[in-house]
């Protein structure tokens, strides 16, 4: 028994490869479950009736591929819960600590999606002063893990006082700042930055898109 669950734009496409039988199944009646090790897609109709469309170990799914039943289960909730051109939002308030290890190890933002890319729609930010300007290396930037300067960036971190901006948005013409599967992070510009003492809340709408 082996089975293919491949991420589209609405639908959820649950490939049962032992009996040659697809189905297409729409994201908006869809939860995952793990159940003694089953992982189990379950799909829910508009009168509340649900149905088991799959109920199936980890090893026995050949895409995507994974390393136990939680990891497969996240990533299917992970194709669940994305489209094309919905919007989305998160906010992340930053430490001091993380900032000041920014360029070195960016924080997520977004955790990565198999199959799809994120795309900053607008970005804000909030630096809640303390005591401390931070100095050296002061543009915050958000991106993908492995561009995490890729997308937007604002120098703001050398203030002195509370600052609330709009970050910019990074088209770069031709560059690829769009990475499939990619964790969504924020990071520093150049490298880490020295001293500071202050927070800073990260708010972005991004989209999650299947561009294939």
């Amino acid at each position: 028994m082996s089975f293919q669950v491949i991420n589209k734009t609405n639908d959820l496409l649950i490939y049962d490869v032992a009996n040659d039988n697809v189905n297409y199944y729409a994201k908006s009646g869809l939860s995952v479950a793990v159940l003694e090790g089953m992982v189990r897609i379950i799909n829910t109709n508009s009168e509340g009736n649900t149905t088991l469309v799959m109920s199936t170990r980890h090893t026995d799914v050949t895409t995507p591929s994974s390393t136990s039943a939680y990891d497969l289960a996240t990533q299917i909730y992970g194709y669940i819960n994305s489209s094309g051109g919905s919007l989305n939002s998160t906010q992340v308030v930053l430490t001091s600590a993380q900032i000041l290890a920014m360029n070195s190890t960016p924080i997520t933002l977004v955790t990565g999606i198999a199959g799809i890319e994120i795309q900053v729609v607008s970005a804000a930010i909030h630096l809640k002063f303390n005591s401390s300007s931070y100095s050296s290396h002061t543009t915050l930037a958000i991106g993908s893990t492995s561009n995490p300067n890729g997308q937007a960036s604002l120098n703001c971190l050398g203030a002195g006082a509370d600052v609330k901006g709009v970050m910019e948005l990074l088209t770069g013409g031709t560059t690829s700042n769009m990475h499939t599967g990619e964790a969504f992070v924020a990071s520093v510009i150049s490298g880490n930055p020295i001293g500071g003492n202050s927070q800073v809340v990260v708010d972005v709408l991004y989209r999650a898109v299947d561009l294939p």
